[in-house]
């Protein structure tokens, strides 16, 4: 039997192929996880429906990562950034940038569990490069910006990690 150049064959085989899940506490699991983003997905957990970014890394090895705590969905799935405010004394929304695009470069880096008030949470460090073909925004405003109609993204991604007491989701 001869190889194929049909591309039913590639796009039955996508359909079914989720990626490797990203055990990111795993001692062998790459951190930080870098993928180009291809798709998002729903899912099922013991939580309940979630979603899951799924995307290729410069290896072409695929990834499925669940966002599922709440640094992940601020980060990838709304796109706010925030940082710490000495005179308020708390985080505020330095930049909002909306859900990671197909062709986005993401990594994505596991810190370390926090304690928080009822269970310990993964904290994450993330950055997010547009893709390609996308436009730069201009710079990082100071205010909260309102909902963008389209998802723009910002040239650079701040350094930011999330405050302990902002999540409380076991996983």
């Amino acid at each position: 039997m001869t190889g194929t150049t049909d591309p039913r064959f590639d796009e039955a085989e996508s359909e079914v192929d989720y990626g490797d899940a990203w055990y990111f506490r795993n001692e062998d699991a790459p951190n930080p996880l870098t993928i180009e983003a291809t798709e998002w997905s729903t899912g099922t957990t013991t939580f309940g429906e979630t979603e899951f970014l799924k995307g290729t890394d410069r290896n072409g090895k695929h990834w499925s990562v669940l966002v599922g705590s709440l640094i992940l969905k601020e980060r990838l799935i709304e796109g706010i950034f925030t940082k710490w405010d000495d005179d308020k004394a708390e985080f505020v929304v330095d930049v909002t940038i909306g859900r990671v695009q197909p062709g986005e470069v993401v990594s994505i880096k596991y810190l370390g569990d926090i304690d928080g008030a009822k269970f310990k949470y993964p904290n994450f460090k993330v950055s997010r490069k547009a893709a390609n073909d996308a436009a730069p925004t201009a710079a990082p405003q100071a205010a909260p910006q309102a909902a963008p109609e389209a998802a723009p993204v910002a040239p650079a991604t701040p350094d930011v990690t999330a405050s302990p007491a902002e999540d409380d989701i076991p996983f």
